[in-house]
């Protein structure tokens, strides 16, 4: 289990490096390649290559930084399940810098080329503006 759990720190910590790079492609590899993606305000996300179109969107919408936090992670043969929360920073261009924070559950899936985010869900903490 603690290998497991130091495999899943290794990966979001490349998460979270990718976020603030920007990098789409690095990003997407990061999931599965039948990943579902469950955005808050937005159908599901399937499959790696439109991951990485929603992340391209995102950081279009100014996405530049993500803090994650394990809460908690049971292993069970070749699935992982992580709840956490999340803070992001996101700078809409010409507006001040926002800060959401909320929480997110991945199911995690071991592929032969390591752990891979398989489903992702997360969702914000802050009530939408009205």
């Amino acid at each position: 289990m603690e290998d497991v759990r130091k495999e899943i720190e290794k990966v979001n910590m490349s998460f979270v490096e990718n976020i603030r790079k920007s990098d789409v492609s690095k990003l997407a590899r990061l999931y599965t390649k039948d990943t579902k993606l469950m955005p808050p305000n937005h159908a599901t996300v399937t499959g790696r290559e439109a991951t990485k179109e929603y992340w391209k969107s995102a950081f279009g919408m100014g996405v530049k930084d993500a803090i994650l936090t394990t809460d908690e992670l049971t292993v069970s043969g070749d699935l992982a399940n992580e709840r956490g929360s999340y803070t992001m920073k996101i700078k809409p261009e010409g507006q001040d810098e926002i800060e959401d924070k909320g929480k997110y559950v991945v199911i995690w899936k071991k592929t032969e080329d390591g752990w891979k985010l398989h489903w992702d869900i997360f969702n914000s903490d802050i009530a939408p503006s009205e």
